[in-house]
């Protein structure tokens, strides 16, 4: 399932840039290079898979980016409904096609839905980012 762009996923996104802004250059912030783009190609366990408050998960996550500048990184962002951080990876990448592993492991809270997102951000911009997404239904046991 594909997750909408959501004001608690731009807040994460927005977050996730800001730090990643603070190492820039001092360069005017701009838009991501035409053509960077990251995708879920896998994910484990699979989204079907319903989670239950206090349940250990260890999620693998599969991602095909596209970079066009010269460096960036692809981040692996777990949230609660509430958008609350359960786990994160992160991954540099380099400049063209490639495929990159992200891992984390969390203990499900007291939530109605765990939310994943992969987004790639490019190294040196202070704005925008390009995201996948994903979620898990959370239900008492």
């Amino acid at each position: 399932m594909h997750i909408k762009f959501s004001p608690s996923l731009f807040a994460a996104l927005a977050a996730s840039t800001f730090l990643l802004g603070c190492q820039s250059t001092g360069q005017p912030a701009s838009k991501p290079p035409f053509g960077s783009l990251a995708q879920i190609t896998s994910i484990s366990p699979d989204t079907s898979q319903v989670f239950h408050p206090g349940q250990q998960v260890r999620l693998k996550v599969d991602v095909s980016y596209v970079l066009t500048s010269a460096s960036g990184t692809i981040k692996l962002l777990v949230l609660a409904a509430d958008s609350s951080e359960l786990g994160q990876d992160v991954k540099v990448i380099a400049k063209g096609n490639g495929k990159s592993t992200l891992e984390t492991q969390f203990t499900v809270p007291v939530t109605t839905e765990i939310r994943v997102f992969a987004p790639l951000i490019v190294q040196g911009e202070s704005a925008g980012s390009a995201a996948d997404g994903r979620s898990y239904k959370v239900v008492p046991r």
